[in-house]
């Protein structure tokens, strides 16, 4: 199905730290003609370009390289919700842990679509957050993933808390315990105390498998 261009001049701002994922994003929206199209690499980037002007929809990755001091995930998320609430976010992600995917959806953004879905369906998610503010649309494949168990038994993601998800998430990306407690500005003994907890409910009792668990189950 195509949809009909937008009625009114809009503008989108796009966040992916890999550049063709850029140009794909860019190509799928074509058809709606977006006004203007703003381009960035990183979740700072897109926060930079939201205090710059106002966006009526920000497209971005979940999971994106950080540099010192950079934005990415729930934490990211948050902070657009908070200084932006009337902006529409639809996360475009590899992802695939019904827990973290649930975390996200509670967050109130107006979409969550999979890298590995028809291109038909970002668009008509895109869509659908441009003409209905106030509603969120989830892919089919991403209702079901939230909707299923998530992990093996006893050990579902769904137990952790946002905190403790993204201390596992960048624990497993490489991270130094000392580099995530600067990142979030937490103290050292809090984030060993959150990756504890997280393994404590996973049912992990060694950091070999707790990134194992981690990259199976889309957490990394």
């Amino acid at each position: 199905m195509t949809h009909a261009p937008l009625s009114q001049a809009l503008t989108v701002a796009i966040a992916d730290d890999h550049p063709m994922m850029r140009l794909a994003i860019q190509d799928v929206l074509s058809p709606l003609r977006f006004q203007e199209i703003v381009m960035c690499q990183s979740g700072n980037e897109l926060l930079e370009a939201l205090e710059r002007q106002r966006f009526d929809l920000v497209v971005t990755d979940f999971s994106m390289e950080r540099e010192q001091g950079d934005e990415d995930g729930l934490r990211m998320i948050r902070r657009i919700r908070s200084r932006f609430p009337d902006t529409p976010i639809v996360v475009f992600t590899m992802l695939t842990n019904p827990g973290l995917l649930t975390c996200i959806q509670a967050e109130g953004v107006a979409g969550i679509v999979g890298k590995a879905e028809d291109p038909e369906i970002l668009r008509r998610i895109c869509l659908d957050a441009v003409s209905g503010p106030g509603t969120q649309s989830l892919s089919e494949a991403i209702a079901n993933r939230i909707a299923s168990a998530g992990g093996r038994p006893g050990a579902s993601a769904r137990l952790l808390s946002p905190k403790e998800l993204e201390v596992v998430r960048m624990f497993a990306n490489g991270e130094s315990l000392t580099k995530i407690a600067a990142s979030f500005h937490r103290s050292l003994a809090t984030v060993a105390a959150q990756k504890r907890s997280a393994m404590q409910k996973l049912n992990i009792a060694n950091n070999a498998d707790l990134i194992t668990y981690a990259r199976d189950n889309g957490l990394a």
